[in-house]
């Protein structure tokens, strides 16, 4: 590799590759035969040049000396391993991809029983524009922190209506009539439920699409089921189960404020409760 090293130090003196000078680099590359090292060296060389000082040469040269290292090994005879995929595409991902890198390619492609798909480079403007929609995910935040200011304000207008609840209690500790105290801590607890799914929702949308979050201190994730979202899935599980207990208590809000005058009133409520049983009893098997 010396003798490699210093060839290059020659060849690079002058700024310009002439065909003699590809002639003694192909003696120098092809004798004992083609290694990593030289097929490191060749991508060197390459890189060191213009392209506009090199000679037409060099680029055949390149193309059978590198075909041959990767094709003509014994470990893969023919065919492109994936160790030899992975270092062809780190030495083309290195910089910008030319012609004589096209070339290479192109004629692995032909003769190459196998082409792995980490070769099918992509240009540059699409890398780019890759970048850039893969960075949009970004724009779920405003739905994240949209999710949970939300949240935050239905806890605290929970919370202001389970503090009117008590003061009403407090002032009427002795009265019979407390089934307006009831409903007002039934519509708490609805509040409550339905800040909790936005808390679900923005959790879900953050781990989805920005990032999992680490349990702090922690090697074991230790977080409840509702807070390990792995998929949509899983995101529309947690918070289907939290929208029915939603409705439950509505429909129990609803069922304190109706005035059961006849049988036929009293039967409806027995189905809605036969119902909702039923949905709970669903909604447990789906779940194990």
């Amino acid at each position: 590799m010396q003798d490699l090293n210093e060839l290059k130090k020659e060849l690079i003196a002058d700024g310009s590759l002439s065909s003699a000078d590809v002639a003694r680099l192909r003696e120098a590359i092809f004798e004992d035969g083609m290694t990593m090292e030289k097929g490191d060296f060749l991508f060197q060389l390459k890189d060191s040049f213009n392209h506009k000082h090199v000679a037409p040469e060099f680029k055949d040269l390149f193309v059978e000396a590198l075909s041959s290292l990767l094709l003509d090994d014994e470990d893969s005879p023919g065919e492109i391993d994936d160790s030899e995929a992975k270092w062809l595409r780190a030495k083309i991902q290195n910089g910008h991809i030319d012609d004589i890198d096209r070339a290479l390619l192109k004629n692995l492609r032909i003769r190459s029983i196998n082409y792995p798909s980490i070769l099918n480079y992509k240009n540059g403007v699409t890398r780019r524009f890759e970048k850039c929609l893969y960075f949009t995910r970004y724009l779920t935040l405003l739905a994240v922190f949209g999710s949970l200011l939300s949240a935050v304000a239905l806890f605290i207008k929970g919370s202001i209506i389970v503090v009117n609840a008590l003061k009403l209690f407090i002032l009427h500790i002795g009265s019979p009539d407390y089934e307006h105290i009831l409903e007002m801590f039934v519509s708490s607890v609805d509040v409550f439920l339905f800040a909790m799914v936005l808390v679900i929702f923005g959790v879900g949308i953050y781990e989805l699409f920005i990032t999992k979050i680490d349990p702090v201190l922690q090697k074991v994730d230790g977080r409840p089921s509702w807070m390990q979202v792995k998929n949509v899935d899983d995101l529309k599980s947690s918070l289907g189960k939290v929208i029915l207990m939603v409705l439950i208590v509505t429909f129990f809000k609803y069922s304190i404020e109706v005035e059961y005058g006849n049988v036929n009133d009293l039967l409806k409520l027995g189905v809605g409760i036969v119902l909702i049983s039923a949905a709970l009893y669903i909604t447990g098997k789906s779940h194990h």
